[in-house]
């Protein structure tokens, strides 16, 4: 009986242990498989969550830099109210009655001026536009005194913090300079801000309506707030900021006067002591993060479940076919189903093999095309710059020549030959462009279709398309600047090119003698460098429009148009970028050229 037991219990033993079933393999090897690309997947987006948050940072320090840039360019033009002022020849005879209306009248003009007044170096006041003249009016207090003591010792021009009016006893800031009154002798003449007006600077470009951003004097004393200003100015930034910003730290972590952590950027104010902080809220940066990795977690979850269901269908298909197998041998009957379905594999197997040969084969020719086309390209390009070099020190010794023959004419006073010789360098400047835009056609034509960008400093950019310019043009051009921003990336002599066409088109078709306006600015979305050439011509014409920055286009009169702005349009079309007209009247065109940062590669 105790045998009999102990066989029956060997043998249902192993009966009784757990096995994995078809599906349950597929599962699993499923899922692991599943697994190297989820991780992969999940570092990629980490990865990129970090690149994000680093253009983020990058893009918030610059918008700290361009607000602190835009609040020291507001004083500066104060301070230039401040030196026309000292060129009126009543200062400079020492009339106070004369400079005391005149000072009014500036006040009355200018909104961001409260009051401007006149201090000695021993504190005496001969006036306040504040009180009538002649009105008798309080010392300044030592402090002020103090913050005086540069203008009238060292000659320096000053920008106080914040502090209290001697006279209108309200929260102010000033800024002071010496002023030569002949002689009634040296004084500081001070012109007092409005805080209103730094609010308004401060907030010029406007700001996310989570984002807090300060202007903050010598004294760490708020005198400028993007939100609650009436509440926060006047009183001194948080201790933490401070101190981030006496170690010199631009980008930290920090809390606002109202308990919000943020993200600091700070920018000095040019020339005050001054300085701006930008606050984004540390929370908006992880909620961008933590849906990133929710978004990744559901995708995840869904390509597993979908693995899983596959596997698991799969199985049962591959389970049923299996069970026909084993009752046709059990049973005796052939196995037609597993012979078919072998034939079948065997066919696609070797079509398979078929496909794969094909394809190799193809490869290979397409890759022995691809070279040879490029070689072409190669000695195309090549014999190209040849051209240009034997075409073009030819015109540029013949131009230096009649240069100097001009200037060493003029300089023995035939003025009368030296005209017609002014006349023939003008013809060879523009022989030299037409054949330079031909050259570039060619170029652009044969060259691919991207570019290899470099940081560019953009000033010197400008300055040398100036320098392509008529010596008699140069003058003509102004550049103005809306932004702070130094260098770009792009390809300099592409840009040059088109650059240097649209000069050369707003000088031909602006009256003689007048300016020719470039306007650097920038933008955010997208972000990209902006470059607007403006004329004072007669605008273009709205059926010249729809072909302007086509090859070959002809002009209203019949004449064919010239190959400038096709090359204009070519080289913004490498770099990603646009060229358009942004304004055309009778008083003048603006041409834009935008160059997109994030497509120049």
């Amino acid at each position: 009986m105790s045998a009999d037991r102990q066989t029956l219990a060997a043998e249902t033993t192993p009966s009784q242990r757990p096995r994995l079933s078809v599906a349950a393999w597929l599962a699993g090897v499923s899922l692991l498989a599943l697994l190297p690309m989820l991780g992969f997947s999940a570092y990629v987006v980490q990865r990129a969550i970090a690149e994000q948050q680093a253009l983020a940072m990058a893009t918030q320090q610059r918008r700290a830099g361009d607000a602190a840039a835009s609040v020291g360019h507001q004083l500066e033009s104060v301070f230039a109210v401040l030196r026309a002022m000292a060129q009126a020849e009543s200062v400079k005879q020492g009339d106070m009655a004369a400079t005391y209306a005149m000072s009014a009248r500036v006040v009355e003009a200018d909104p961001r001026i409260v009051g401007i007044s006149l201090v000695d170096a021993s504190g005496n006041q001969p006036f306040n536009t504040l009180r009538p003249f002649g009105t008798s009016l309080p010392r300044p207090p030592p402090g002020l005194m103090e913050l005086q003591r540069p203008i009238t010792e060292k000659g320096q021009r000053v920008v106080s913090p914040l502090a209290i009016g001697e006279v209108s006893q309200r929260k102010v800031v000033a800024v002071g300079m010496p002023l030569d009154m002949g002689p009634a002798g040296t004084h500081a003449v001070r012109a007092v801000i409005r805080l209103e007006s730094i609010g308004d600077w401060l907030n010029e470009d406007g700001w996310p309506e989570d984002w807090t951003v300060a202007a903050v004097d010598q004294n760490n004393t708020i005198i400028a707030r993007s939100r609650d200003a009436a509440r926060y100015v006047g009183q001194p930034a948080t201790q933490l900021l401070q101190d981030k910003v006496r170690e010199g730290h631009t980008v930290f972590e920090s809390v606002t006067k109202d308990g919000t952590a943020v993200i600091t950027s700070v920018a000095a104010v040019p020339g005050t002591g001054w300085y701006v902080a930008v606050g984004r809220p540390t929370s908006a940066v992880q909620a961008q993060v933590r849906g990133s990795m929710r978004d990744i977690l559901v995708a995840g979850a869904l390509c597993a479940l979908l693995a899983i269901a596959g596997a698991l269908y799969l199985a049962r298909r591959l389970g049923r076919q299996l069970r026909d197998v084993v009752d046709a041998h059990l049973q005796g009957r052939p196995a037609t189903v597993s012979r078919s379905t072998l034939r079948e594999v065997a066919v696609l197997s070797a079509a398979l093999a078929e496909a794969r040969e094909v394809a190799m084969r193809a490869t290979g020719e397409l890759q022995d095309a691809k070279e040879e086309a490029l070689a072409r390209l190669k000695e195309r390009s090549e014999m190209l710059d040849v051209l240009a070099h034997e075409v073009r020190q030819p015109l540029n010794n013949a131009s230096a020549a009649l240069q100097a023959a001009t200037v060493e004419l003029a300089r023995s006073g035939e003025q009368g030959a030296a005209e017609p010789l002014r006349r023939a360098e003008a013809v060879l400047g523009d022989v030299q462009a037409s054949i330079g835009n031909t050259l570039a056609v060619a170029s652009l034509l044969v060259g691919g279709e991207r570019i290899e960008g470099v940081d560019t400093d953009i000033d010197a950019l400008i300055e040398v398309a100036i320098a392509d310019m008529p010596r008699d043009q140069r003058a003509r051009v102004v550049v103005e600047r809306a932004t702070s921003t130094r260098t770009a990336s792009m390809e300099p002599g592409l840009m040059r090119l088109a650059l240097r066409n649209l000069l050369s088109n707003a000088l031909r078709c602006s009256p003689p003698g007048s300016p020719v306006v470039v306007r650097v600015s920038d933008s955010d979305e997208p972000l990209a460098l902006i470059l607007d050439v403006m004329d004072r011509g007669a605008g273009i014409s709205d059926e010249q429009r729809p072909t302007l920055f086509q090859r070959g286009s002809r002009r209203p009169g019949g004449r064919r148009q010239g190959l400038g702005l096709y090359i204009v349009r070519r080289v913004m079309e490498l770099h990603r970028g646009s060229v358009q007209v942004e304004r055309s009247s009778v008083g003048g065109t603006t041409m834009r050229l935008v160059i997109n940062q994030h497509a120049v590669v």
